[in-house]
């Protein structure tokens, strides 16, 4: 005997038995409800069904129909076997396998051909799995893999393919059901032969009544219930996620993701009929990411509009896919300017032509503002201010700012980035976006993003073993003041992207947002917020094709206004609750600084103290005139007496010059004393039409032209160019001149009429 047993445990080492099966790849949503589904390798509806999925009814059911005494034998049923082998001797014929359900395991994984050696391979084999596993775990590979017809495999497969629901929501009539159809697989076809199945599922019922293995009443509701059950498709919802979860997490049997089964399918029907208006435009692909800031995860991902639109590119993912920007990544820089000191929302910024070395930005509109607040620049998404903050911020700081946020192809493309990359020259994910935005909800606070459920109860109770997705890593990317002023901004309502007149504007919810379009119209984005949730929309075309009619505030903007009113209608108004440190003053409105004395109107601003900038207001400075105002004096050149004083507009020479070019009045400081010798301190003149360092190309050297001009100080007249040391002209402060280069390296140089002087180099290559 005990030879039998040493033996067993060596074949039990050198064969073990086979316990590892594909399930078919399951991907539920937060509230564990099936939303997308793969088949396996083998093309099988094989699904595993979790111990918590099977309920006492199904146990008890399952059990007394098929194996008894299953918790009483170790894998084989010595009283069947022997009853089975005396009926397959005395009648010459197989009448009875006295299959255990751990041997029916046994032959589910691994079929072979029914014969008295594979009967006594196949007992082996179940002593081999009662000694290694426990019974519940036994019970539960037998209904992840007992058939139910044409490619259906496992209790979870037939009862969501059959009956929509999960095992543990089957009623007694549908466990019953299902028992019964392995044992007649081809001849009790759900959907099909329900009458028949109906006939032998209440036989069984009046078995377990005798039996009394449920209460009478029970079974008497079970044997009235109709059986209206079909094949139904397998649940395909959400097939851009699935898909990335799928890639993720390879080889899991189910993964149970963050999605809101809800709110996904608000998401969908919004998103399906406001596409079907836009194909009208030509536009044929929009994604939408929904992230509950509460938990920091994703409840809704929607890659595309239509997956099945072939033609359209509809499989492309939206939302990991890269595209730019436009102007959506403003916000960031105006709350790190706030952090900086650079601005408070009323700090007063010059919105007029400027040269960043040889980089000449434009606004969407192709206008200038002159002098505009901060926050009325980001409202209005202006350019030339938002290039000047990072200018000023630095390219390299922003870009760290956003590789710390999570912009993993900022990292990849950081060396090139330039100022452009503001206006959209930089390349960025819809999820990117919407989670960026998650951080201005949450006071400032980034975290990176969830997909799945972390520390739920199916994990605790899972042998499977995920990613460290509960261990959430947050960083402070604003200051909550700077992000309440930020949010401030971002929720006021008078702004030109606001779609007044289209009809999805109206009831507009309680939410900050920015919208941004791409150059050349292909990508139009609306990302806002609450408290509730954050919400990214991209719109346009997956080819990359450009359409005019294309933009964020007349195409994605109604569309996130609309999903807004669909999934948090009811949001709380008074969600932006103001910090502690977070203080207020009085400034100048026409600089945004404290007030000085010649300040006769004051505006109330947001301040971050000890941070934000303390300068006092100089747009007026005090200049000594001659009695009739004709003649300016400085300290070297005032009399003694017979002169008066004025304030004057102490505006920067490109402010100055876009007055003069747009022929708008200012009060200009008359000429300076003509008998003072004095040489004057202060800015030189900034040549604007050529730019330091660069090469010009010429292709008719007789004929084409540059350009001079410059911006020069608000107290200058005239100023005169020099070409290669020779003088060439004189022009008024402001105006344009002209001339014919003649030199492969020319120096060009530009004095005022105060002496101040600047000079640059360029090159000019003949072709």
């Amino acid at each position: 005997m005990s030879g039998i047993v040493v033996l067993f445990f060596i074949l039990d080492f050198i064969s073990p038995v086979k316990t590892a099966f594909e399930y078919s790849p399951v991907i539920e949503g937060k509230d564990g409800v099936i939303l997308h589904t793969y088949l396996t390798k083998d093309h099988q509806w094989r699904m595993k069904t979790r111990l918590d999925e099977i309920t006492p009814e199904l146990k008890k059911a399952i059990i007394f129909k098929e194996d008894k005494y299953f918790f009483y034998h170790f894998g084989i049923n010595p009283i069947s076997v022997g009853r089975a082998f005396v009926n397959n001797v005395f009648r010459l014929k197989r009448t009875s396998g006295a299959s255990t359900i751990t041997m029916q395991v046994v032959r589910m994984s691994e079929p072979k051909s029914r014969t008295y050696l594979h009967k006594i391979i196949e007992m082996f084999r179940a002593v081999q799995l009662e000694l290694h596993f426990s019974k519940a775990e036994i019970f539960q590979m037998y209904l992840n893999l007992v058939p139910y017809g044409s490619n259906i495999e496992g209790v979870k497969a037939a009862s969501i393919l059959y009956f929509n629901k999960s095992p543990d929501q089957l009623s007694l009539a549908e466990i019953t059901a299902l028992s019964i159809i392995p044992n007649r697989p081809n001849s009790l076809v759900v959907g099909k032969d329900n009458k028949d199945i109906i006939v032998a599922r209440n036989k069984w019922l009046k078995r377990f009544q005798k039996a009394r293995l449920f209460p009478d009443n029970i079974i008497n509701d079970a044997m009235a219930e109709p059986l209206t059950a079909y094949r139904h498709e397998a649940p395909k919802l959400i097939p851009h996620f699935a898909l990335r979860i799928r890639q993720s997490y390879p080889g899991k049997a189910e993964v149970r993701t963050s999605i809101d089964a809800n709110v996904q399918t608000k998401a969908e029907n919004v998103l399906t009929n406001y596409s079907n208006a836009l194909k009208l435009r030509n536009i044929y692909n929009a994604s939408v990411l929904i992230i509950d800031n509460r938990t920091h995860s994703v409840a809704a991902y929607i890659g595309s509009s239509d997956f099945k639109d072939l033609f359209h590119n509809g499989q492309v993912d939206g939302v990991s896919a890269v595209r730019s920007p436009g102007s959506t990544l403003k916000p960031l820089l105006y709350g790190l300017s706030i952090d900086h000191g650079i601005i408070t929302p009323k700090t007063v910024i010059a919105d007029v032509p400027s040269n960043f070395q040889g980089y000449t930005p434009e606004n969407y509109d192709l206008s200038f503002r002159g002098s505009v607040s901060a926050e009325d620049a980001l409202r209005m998404s202006l350019n030339i201010p938002a290039v000047k903050l990072l200018d000023r911020l630095s390219v390299k700081y922003f870009c760290s700012a956003l590789v710390n946020t999570g912009f993993t192809s900022i990292w990849q493309d950081r060396k090139k980035m330039g100022l452009s990359m503001i206006l959209g020259g930089c390349g960025v994910k819809l999820e990117e976006l919407t989670n960026l935005y998650a951080a201005f909800a949450n006071e400032g606070r980034y975290f990176p993003l969830q997909f799945l459920v972390p520390d739920s109860v199916w994990l605790k109770n899972s042998k499977e073993k995920f990613d460290s997705t509960s261990i959430v890593k947050s960083i402070q990317v604003l200051s909550p003041e700077a992000n309440y002023m930020l949010t401030e901004i971002l929720s006021e309502l008078y702004r030109p992207d606001l779609p007044n007149l289209n009809d999805k504007a109206r009831n507009i919810p309680k939410i900050a947002w920015k919208t941004g379009t791409s150059y050349g119209r292909k990508d139009a984005w609306s990302i806002g917020y609450n408290k509730e949730y954050t919400i990214g929309v991209w719109v346009g075309n997956f080819s990359g094709k450009g359409v005019p009619d294309l933009n964020g505030a007349g195409t994605a903007a109604p569309l996130l206004f609309e999903l807004f009113n669909t999934i948090d209608r009811n949001a709380n108004a008074e969600w932006n609750k103001a910090p502690k440190d977070l203080a207020f003053r009085f400034v100048c409105p026409k600089t945004g600084k404290i007030p000085n004395d010649f300040c006769e109107e004051q505006v109330m601003d947001y301040y971050i103290p000890g941070v934000s900038n303390n300068e006092r207001c100089d747009h007026l400075k005090e200049v000594w005139l001659s009695p009739d105002e004709k003649i300016a004096y400085c300290t070297s050149c005032l009399p003694q007496s017979g002169y008066r004083t004025k304030l004057f507009p102490n505006i920067s020479p490109e402010l100055a010059a876009f007055y003069d070019l747009n022929h708008i009045d200012y009060d200009k400081l008359p000429p300076h004393n003509p008998d003072c010798s004095r040489t004057f301190g202060g800015q030189a003149p900034v040549i604007t039409s050529l730019t330091n360092g660069m090469t010009y190309l010429v292709i008719d050297k007789e004929q084409q032209q540059l350009q001079l001009s410059c911006n020069a100080a608000n107290d200058v007249h005239k100023v005169y160019w020099y070409i290669n040391n020779k003088f060439f002209t004189s022009t008024k402060s402001g105006e344009k001149s002209f001339f014919i280069p003649d030199n492969s390296v020319i120096k060009i140089s530009c004095t005022d009429d105060k002496g101040r002087n600047s000079n640059i180099e360029i090159k000019v290559r003949f072709i």
